[in-house]
């Protein structure tokens, strides 16, 4: 059974900066402030949903209003984009979080480990390879 990423992100308090926040507060910044961030009980729906325990890492860039954020060489998923995209891959294996704009998806496997690596859906041949070890190693290798 699944444990909402919420609980988790909740505990991570805000007693010292976390390392989402080093990523998306290092360099310059672009925003898109029509962009809001996610709320926690759409986080929870989109958990439930899809039976899958976000890791806490995405939670808290959502959360964040990382979805603003224009410097990023790819495009995160919004909840209802993640539910949207899954039907391009094995959903039952993984989920999608973020688009190359080109067809392929950034995944999580459905592993069940709390900070999943992050695999690359290829479009065009249907393989999937590992692309980061979590999705805040994937966030700072596409930060600019």
């Amino acid at each position: 059974m699944y444990q909402p990423c919420f609980a988790v992100y909740i505990e991570l308090g805000v007693i010292e900066m976390s390392e989402i926040e080093r990523i998306l507060l290092n360099g310059k910044s672009a925003r898109d402030d029509e962009v809001k961030p996610v709320p926690p009980n759409e986080l929870r729906a989109l958990e439930e949903l899809l039976r899958f325990t976000l890791p806490p890492s995405y939670c808290e860039f959502v959360a964040l209003g990382g979805l603003g954020e224009l410097r990023i060489n790819h495009r995160v998923l919004n909840p209802q984009e993640v539910i949207e995209s899954i039907r391009y891959v094995d959903g039952s294996q993984y989920v999608p979080f973020a688009d190359n704009g080109c067809g392929d998806l950034y995944c999580w496997p459905r592993s069940g480990e709390e900070e999943p690596m992050v695999v690359f859906a290829d479009h065009e041949t249907d393989e999937y390879s590992q692309d980061a070890k979590s999705f805040a190693e994937w966030l700072a290798k596409n930060r600019f």
